[in-house]
């Protein structure tokens, strides 16, 4: 007989108040300071028997065994807590802290790699505790409902865009072919775009004992990358979503949850102008405001260069955070009709073994010359700290990703398979599947569409002993190439992502 459960929400700031490393881009940045909130946000839904501990922070993704860290510090001040039982997750914002190394030249400062790890661990142990501790009895409700977000962005185009003449070869940064990342759409030989959308929103409310809505897992797929060039640290479009309910609802706890959205993003390719008119038309006050005040940069050049996208970015979140917000309130009405105090409730946590993207023996030379070319290039020193900062990150990015792909061709013979994390979540009639990649979203539907549960959320770039798992493409994807189905982006194949698809649907038809 099933339990009545537990539900406990905590936050803490992950904004350590001083420059902080911002990767997500292939040169790195640094936080100028603070447009909106970031944070740690956790749940913790308890039954006696079983737990289930969501985590989302506000980070492009999970380096350096971070929950490793965070563990180890709950291990210290409270040893009940269940770590093993944390899903610890990023919104993919491509403006959130992290910590990083300095492995060239570089006269700017931001805080060192081991202190910015020990304060997020920190700040997401603190949050974790504030659950566990304001646990108390409560139900929870969960629903569908319907707001576009993500939009395909990958590009097709009806040539192979590595035989046009133009084209540069980008050695560590994306070897395109028909397919191209952002690729421009008003080009004559535009086909298509690779892949659709989702505009499923899904969505599990948590209740008081009194039926008064405390919180909610919020999962969208698509991740949180609005403005994703700033050098202010920012949520995306989830800070406005946070705002727009807190003031509804009061201080309520959200989990924001990226769904699969390896191949999607929240940016329009095609409809660029008609994008900005509607904000112009749509949002007068906020655009005049935002044109008044653009966001700070290091340097003139790139705040000019910067100005017209960051207006885009800045309105289209509030665009988003609208729908999002509206899908709210209106699965709230119909499935907080159906509150659950004792739903079932079972946590799985098993080691799955992928196979790993195998390399053909010409692109290892290619390689090879690639990585000796760029270890010969020599670093950037003009004087002007934060060009030549910008050219040496992306110098340094650039030697590592062309020295992965070679590491891997070199193991790939004895080291077959990925072994990764998987965690498999039954909270009543609705699941939870977590896995460490930039997921695209035709393994998220084949998970879905023949999960055994009325609903499953997929939850995409958790925390991994595997590190940073990169993009899972599909089959379609690697034929066509492009970023994030490139040689530096994958170190699964897409038979690996099917053996991912049916690990999970073994994991949950367990659950049964």
């Amino acid at each position: 007989m099933s339990k009545n459960i537990k539900i406990g929400w905590g936050r803490r700031s992950i904004n350590p108040g001083t420059p902080v490393a911002i990767p997500g881009q292939f040169h790195m940045r640094v936080s100028l300071g603070e447009l909106n909130p970031v944070t740690a946000n956790a749940l913790v839904i308890d039954n006696g028997d079983d737990t289930a501990i969501f985590v989302t922070v506000d980070m492009v993704s999970i380096r350096y065994s971070l929950l490793d860290l965070v563990v180890e510090k709950l291990r210290k001040i409270d040893p009940e807590i269940p770590g093993d039982k944390i899903i610890l997750s990023t919104t993919h914002t491509h403006a959130g802290p992290n910590a990083a190394e300095k492995p060239y030249p570089c006269d700017v400062e931001w805080m060192g790699r081991d202190e910015a790890l020990d304060f997020l661990a920190g700040r997401i142990a603190e949050a974790v505790i504030e659950a566990w501790t304001n646990r108390e009895p409560g139900s929870v409700a969960y629903g569908y409902g319907f707001a576009t977000v993500g939009h395909s962005r990958r590009v097709i185009y009806l040539d192979d865009l590595s035989k046009r003449p133009e084209v540069a070869s980008r050695p560590g940064i994306s070897v395109d072919g028909h397919g191209k990342m952002y690729g421009n759409t008003n080009d004559k030989m535009f086909s298509h775009y690779e892949a659709g959308t989702d505009a499923f929103i899904n969505i599990m409310y948590t209740f008081t004992p009194t039926g008064k809505l405390s919180g909610a897992i919020i999962n969208v797929p698509c991740p949180a990358q609005t403005n994703e060039h700033a050098w202010l640290l920012h949520a995306g479009f989830w800070n406005p979503v946070r705002k727009k309910l807190r003031a509804k609802y009061g201080d309520i706890g959200i989990i924001t949850q990226c769904g699969a959205g390896g191949d999607l993003s929240p940016r329009q390719l095609h409809y660029k102008a008609a994008e900005l008119r509607r904000y112009q038309l749509k949002y007068p006050e906020k655009y005049a405001k935002l044109c008044a005040n653009p966001l700070p940069y290091p340097n003139q050049a790139e705040s000019d260069k910067r100005r017209e996208s960051d207006l885009l970015d800045m309105l289209r979140a509030e665009d988003i955070s609208e729908r999002i917000c509206a899908a709210f309130d209106e699965v709230l009405e119909w499935a907080g009709k159906e509150k659950l105090a004792a739903p079932e409730l079972r946590h799985q946590v098993k080691k799955v073994k992928l196979e790993r993207r195998m390399f053909p023996e010409d692109i290892y030379r290619e390689e090879c010359a690639n990585v000796e070319k760029l270890q010969n290039e020599p670093w950037q020193d003009t004087g002007d700290k934060w060009a030549d900062f910008k050219a040496n990150s992306i110098l340094a990015s650039a030697r590592a990703r062309c020295a992965r792909v070679k590491q891997s061709y070199e193991s790939q013979n004895t080291e077959r398979q990925l072994e990764i994390t998987v965690h498999t979540v039954r909270i009543g009639g609705a699941a939870f599947a977590s896995n460490p990649f930039e997921l695209f979203i035709d393994y998220m539907h084949r998970i879905q569409a023949r999960s055994p549960f009325v609903q499953t959320f997929i939850v995409q770039l958790t925390a991994d002993k595997a590190g940073s798992c990169a993009y899972l493409a599909t089959e379609r994807a690697i034929a066509n190439k492009g970023y994030s189905a490139s040689p530096y982006c994958n170190n699964v194949s897409a038979k690996g992502g099917q053996q991912l698809v049916e690990a999970t649907l073994k994991m949950l038809d367990d659950m049964q």
